[in-house]
């Protein structure tokens, strides 16, 4: 009992205060771009990033000029302070869980980690103290990296990892004693090595692939159960509340888009910010479609039918989609994994046509515009996969296909709401058609490449537009008025040109695949990304997506050429003409600075340096100086070994010379002498070493 308590003391005993000054710099310096990493990503707020960066920097400099006599009640008030801290974690993973929003641990896991760097800063008195806020500041890091999304997540890490190879490099010397640290060299250029090997993995390898299955973890995920039976929720300040449309000049939330709330009412239009709604890996990129819309009023698109003709899909993951049959060879399959990070519509976005749906839920509702919803709210953290049937045809076999439209399929009630209009729009239908016939345009696909074209040209895209004025019609005020909109003003006059022309169209709204994140091979879908498009009918080939205003790449960039492509933008943002300058002093400096150390380690005197330049060329010829050796007996040796003529005289004199033997005088022509000798020695050196490596080259042919 008495050893144990003796080894717990001994373990709990002070340990010896760190005087390293560049060892606690490089600790804050690691914990600060933790915490700015941290920041970056949306995981800490600024207040509290700020907050942290006073605190810690605070702290070490408290710590450091305590370091010898800690205050014993500052420990103890450290120790309340850590254990409230943890309280307030695990609280707010209890309430992560019961509202179901299970990303959002990780943000209380990285204010637990900045909360403590916060707090242990006033106590960092020793090396293991310091270790223990690196090991930290790594925990943030990693927290953070798991969020990144783009290659300017680098910095933090390069100013991380400086940081703390330094530490570490000073944690070692105070270990030691104030030894280097052992092959300094080596750890730089294997780190460079598998910086290298990883970079080109991910250029040549292909991106990883999305997964269909779902295993969420049921301890930290609850449902939150929505009213009603199909209707749209999610767009109101609580994930439960029923959409509601949208007003001029009210507030919308994230995902933002007026669409997403009812009713799309073109006159209104509000700002959407950069903000990440969720991220998407995908085999292919495209149009993530919510809703279609195919009534239209003048000013807003409305549904014709309402959500009471919803059919419930039950079953439970993976849920089967029915699917019209695809003509010709189109029709390839498209896995798509959606990883929400904002509160969301209880809308499933994915490519048309879907055919299978992996959500953790047990019954999903289909919409009869196709739409696919969700009985419960999404909320952060929801991760769901669309298996779809690509129907994107090619311009070129559409623009083969002249197919009419059965008058069967043209009285079926989604190509009569396809074609409505509320009025007659003569002068769209005048300008459709002059288009139309200065194009030359013969089949549906070159009717909407010429409207299209034509829209490009006389018009003019801008978010900010004035508002309607009562009783006026979007359309022929964007046509013939301003000629100036955003994305729902011209796919609408793009729709309603189409249907003057007797061709069935209606908008379809959803999102445009956001930036490539080279880092996770995954699309960023920011709020800004909700769009709308317009959809036409063609005969065996369905609903097809035209543009006005975006274009969809049509397969996924290489990962490793996008980081690239990705760094050098991050890179040519840079300041170069003072980081140049700065870069140039420091080179200057250096350079002055070593040729300095240089100038004084050279030997004084002309005798010195011969006997130098005599010691490497006898060295080279494989004939070096022994430790015990005098000069002038090295000098005999190097005569007979190599041979080299009056060596031996020219070292005697050499001796007398640089040793002051005689007083330091020298004889008229020791100097001739000595360069004599030291010619002949470089010519059988050269000599020696070329026959020498001969020599290797034959035998390692022989062995050959």
């Amino acid at each position: 009992m008495t050893s144990l308590v003796e080894r717990v003391r001994r373990a709990n005993a002070p340990a010896p205060a760190e005087d390293s000054v560049l060892f606690r710099v490089a600790t804050t310096v690691a914990v600060l771009a933790g915490v700015l990493a941290a920041e970056s990503v949306g995981e800490l707020n600024p207040l509290l990033t700020v907050l942290a960066t006073v605190t810690v920097c605070t702290g070490m400099a408290f710590s450091y000029l305590t370091r010898a006599r800690p205050y014993q009640w500052v420990k103890l008030v450290l120790a309340f302070s850590v254990l409230g801290v943890f309280a307030f974690f695990v609280d707010s993973i209890l309430t992560a869980a019961h509202t179901g929003e299970l990303a959002s641990i990780e943000v209380p896991l990285a204010g637990l980690f900045t909360w403590v760097q916060m707090i242990h800063a006033f106590d960092v008195p020793s090396r293991r103290d310091l270790l223990f806020s690196l090991a930290a500041a790594t925990a943030l890091v990693t927290i953070a990296g798991a969020q990144a999304v783009s290659g300017a997540f680098a910095p933090y890490v390069a100013v991380w990892l400086v940081a703390t190879l330094v530490g570490l490099g000073c944690s070692w010397r105070s270990m030691t004693g104030g030894r280097r640290a052992p092959a300094a060299r080596s750890l730089l250029g294997a780190l460079l090595l598998v910086l290298a090997v990883a970079l080109g993995l991910l250029v040549v390898l292909p991106p990883p692939r999305a997964a269909r299955g779902l295993s969420l973890p049921a301890s930290l995920t609850s449902y939150l159960p929505l009213v009603g039976s199909g209707i749209v929720n999610g767009s109101g300040p609580h994930a439960t509340e029923p959409a509601k449309a949208g007003r001029p000049g009210g507030r919308i939330g994230v995902g933002g888009y007026l669409g997403f709330k009812g009713p799309l009412d073109t006159a209104n239009r509000e700002s959407l910010g950069n903000e990440v709604v969720m991220r998407v890996r995908a085999d292919r990129p495209g149009y993530f479609l919510g809703l279609t819309y195919d009534t239209w009023n003048g000013q807003s698109w409305l549904h014709s039918r309402t959500d009471r003709g919803t059919s419930i899909l039950p079953g439970g993951s993976p849920f089967e989609i029915p699917t019209r049959p695809l003509s010709g060879s189109h029709g390839s399959q498209n896995v798509q994994t959606f990883y929400v990070e904002k509160p969301l519509p209880n809308l499933l976005f994915g490519t048309s046509q879907a055919s299978e749906v992996y959500f953790p839920a047990r019954s999903l509702i289909l919409g009869n515009d196709g739409s696919i919803r969700t009985p419960v709210a999404i909320t952060p953290g929801t991760v769901y996969t669309v298996v779809s049937i690509d129907d994107e045809v090619s311009p070129a076999a559409l623009a083969r296909d002249h197919r009419p439209i059965t008058q069967t399929v043209r009285n079926s009630p989604a190509i009569k709401a396809a074609l409505q209009l509320p009025y007659r729009y003569a002068r769209v239908h005048a300008l459709a058609r002059s288009i139309v016939r200065r194009a030359h345009a013969r089949s549906t696909e070159a009717v909407v490449q010429a409207l299209e074209g034509w829209i490009g040209a006389h018009t003019h895209y801008s978010t900010d537009i004035p508002p309607l004025r009562p009783g006026e019609d979007a359309v022929d005020e964007f046509l013939f008025g301003n000629r100036t909109g955003y994305c729902e003003q011209i796919s609408t006059a793009l729709a309603v040109m189409l249907r003057t022309l007797h061709i069935p169209a209606r908008e379809a709204i959803g999102y445009v695949p956001g930036p490539f994140d080279p880092l996770s091979s995954m699309y960023e879908i920011q709020a800004k990304d909700a769009h709308a498009w317009v959809q036409v009918y063609f005969p065996g080939y369905g609903w097809q997506n035209f543009d006005p205003t975006a274009e969809v790449p049509l397969a996924p960039p290489n990962a490793g050429m996008a980081l690239l492509d990705e760094v050098g933008r991050q890179l040519g943002g840079l300041p170069w003409t003072p980081i140049g300058s700065v870069a140039g002093a420091g080179a200057l400096a250096a350079g002055a600075t070593s040729a300095e150390r240089r100038r004084r380690r050279r030997p004084k005197g002309w005798a010195a340096r011969a006997v130098l330049r005599l010691e490497r060329l006898g060295a080279r010829a494989g004939e070096p100086r022994r430790p015990t050796e005098t000069l002038a007996e090295y000098g005999s040796r190097l005569e007979a070994a190599l041979p080299a003529p009056h060596l031996a005289a020219a070292t005697a004199a050499l001796e007398r010379r640089a040793y002051a033997r005689d007083g330091g005088r020298s004889a008229p022509g020791d100097a001739d002498l000595v360069r004599a000798a030291l010619a002949a020695v470089s010519a059988r050196s050269h000599r020696l070493t070329r026959w020498r490596r001969r020599a290797q080259a034959k035998a390692r042919r022989a062995r050959s």
